[in-house]
């Protein structure tokens, strides 16, 4: 006898989605379940779907990781979403209630990244364009087959490539790097030591005029390469995107040229 595929999932991703689909299909019958009854029992179906909708809320507070707000937090905000979805839903028979659940928890955790997350507040417009980058890249990268470029965020937002850059560059306003920091490229350095400061001004004219015929005799791609990083802000995905590598290539090419500038200085 032929084995069900559909009844028996056979891999993780489908056994999962399997077990989405039916905690989504008992949370709709609880909340429509409520929807007939009065407040009291109201309440007890709806406390019941909160239960179940836990795992959904943790999900989507996963993606907003790594931006400076603990992983305990994202899902306690991520839940007071779902409460609010679970209060707010009225059961039609057209709705559906994880269609209007996850914007309703996306928008709490948006909410709380631009009301109380940032360190350094830049303005609303760079805040609002970054909620606008997260929300478009992923689905272009998709459409690209790459991660894609400023021009390409420029033109599928409609707004000038260099209001891209701008709220690229603010994105660490979350949550500051250290000035204490290694770098990726020289582990052996610090940001600090990029930094200048008011008593070592001739120091850096110094490093700067070394370093410059040595950047000079560079091969065209290293120079490319440390424009693209150090002057325009690329990432390193969009460099070997442009150059034809991989974001790994992109990372050893920059650590070697990086040690070689820094031995240049130690000469």
């Amino acid at each position: 006898m032929p084995r069900d595929h559909a009844a028996h999932p056979s891999t993780t991703v489908e056994r999962r989605q399997v077990l989405r689909d039916r905690r989504s299909a008992e949370i709709e019958h609880l909340l429509r379940l409520g929807a007939a009854v009065d407040a009291d029992r109201r309440a007890s179906y709806q406390d019941r779907a909160v239960e179940l909708g836990v795992p959904m809320a943790h999900t989507l507070a996963a993606r907003y990781r790594q931006r400076g707000v603990e992983r305990e937090d994202l899902n306690q905000i991520a839940c007071v979403g779902l409460v609010k979805a679970v209060r707010g839903y009225r059961p039609g028979p057209e709705t559906d209630f994880r269609s209007y659940a996850v914007p309703t928890i996306r928008g709490e955790l948006r909410k709380h990244f631009r009301d109380t997350a940032w360190m350094v507040r830049p303005p609303r417009r760079i805040q609002d364009l970054q909620t606008a980058i997260n929300a478009t890249e992923g689905e272009l990268a998709i459409r690209l087959q790459r991660w894609p470029t400023y021009d390409d965020l420029a033109t599928a937002i409609g707004v000038p490539a260099g209001e891209i850059v701008d709220a690229q560059r603010a994105q660490g306003c979350f949550h500051p790097v250290s000035l204490d920091a290694r770098l990726r490229t020289a582990p052996d350095l610090t940001l600090e030591h990029l930094l200048s400061g008011p008593g070592n001004t001739y120091e850096l004219v110094e490093h700067v005029e070394t370093l410059r015929p040595v950047v000079a005799q560079l091969p065209e791609r290293d120079r490319l390469i440390l424009r693209r990083r150090f002057v325009d802000h690329r990432s390193q995905a969009e460099i070997g995107a442009e150059i034809g590598v991989s974001q790994m290539q992109v990372s050893r090419l920059l650590q070697r040229i990086m040690l070689l500038l820094r031995s240049a200085l130690l000469a």
